[in-house]
């Protein structure tokens, strides 16, 4: 499998505390932080009791760019692979969710304006079916996060497309079960998924996404995707270059 390195200007973008929408739906957040080589709260939802009663909430997400300029051909499957941030980031969620962050460009850097910065994000709604998602979701349900060691993400067919289509690739992850569901969280304390950065002097250990491009026949026929077909005319499409001379 070919690997992209996410860009180093990757980070987090913290929502203010407040009530669950004051922190949620909020177009800018209250602090950036862009220099972490890791964090337990990569995606993180808190809850804290408030003196007066009731409870006020923070929002963190974590944004990252990858340079797809490269690539021409059809990505057939790909997967994130985040490395844990170390205990206590394990009992959270996680999404991956295709975002404009960085300008939409990876040409600024990371900022407080960037915390929705994800089209179709709808204030007070679930984000299924509003945002593009680029990943499954990791619950509770999906297994164990690894504190320390390498978590996968599979890919969706759109996170494939754009890695063909577009010179960059902007991802928001959040945590899937409150903040993308819009589910407000009752019990105090922090739910949260940790994972690291660019900023990993061992390569090994930085975010990436890892990919497979198709191989052979790679284009649509009769509106059906070259993924779906494994044969034309009974030979198999890893072994069609060209149809009747034609790319």
């Amino acid at each position: 499998m070919a690997e992209l390195f996410s860009n180093t200007d990757d980070g987090r973008v913290k929502g203010p505390n407040g009530t669950w929408a004051g922190t949620r739906d909020v177009d800018t957040g209250a602090s950036v932080l862009t220099s972490e080589n890791s964090s337990v709260n990569f995606t993180a939802v808190n809850v804290f009791a408030s003196r007066g009663g009731g409870n006020s909430y923070r929002v963190e997400r974590t944004f990252m760019y990858f340079d797809t300029s490269g690539i021409t051909g059809t990505v057939a499957s790909a997967q994130f692979e985040i490395i844990g941030g170390g205990s206590g980031g394990t009992d959270g969620s996680i999404i991956a969710v295709k975002s404009n962050a960085f300008g939409g460009d990876g040409g600024t850097a990371l900022s407080t304006a960037d915390f929705d910065a994800m089209p179709g994000w709808t204030d007070g709604a679930s984000q299924e079916g509003n945002v593009t998602k680029y990943s499954v979701a990791f619950e509770s349900t999906s297994g164990t996060w690894n504190p320390a060691g390498q978590n996968n993400l599979t890919a969706t067919s759109d996170l494939l497309a754009d890695m063909k289509n577009n010179d960059v690739v902007i991802v928001c992850f959040l945590d899937y079960t409150y903040d993308y569901l819009n589910v407000t969280p009752t019990s105090v304390g922090t739910t949260n998924i940790g994972g690291r950065f660019t900023e990993q002097t061992n390569s090994s250990t930085r975010p990436r996404i890892d990919f497979t491009l198709a191989t052979g026949y790679t284009h649509t026929v009769m509106g059906v995707a070259a993924a779906n077909i494994g044969k034309v005319n009974t030979l198999a499409t890893a072994n069609i270059g060209k149809i009747n001379s034609l790319d």
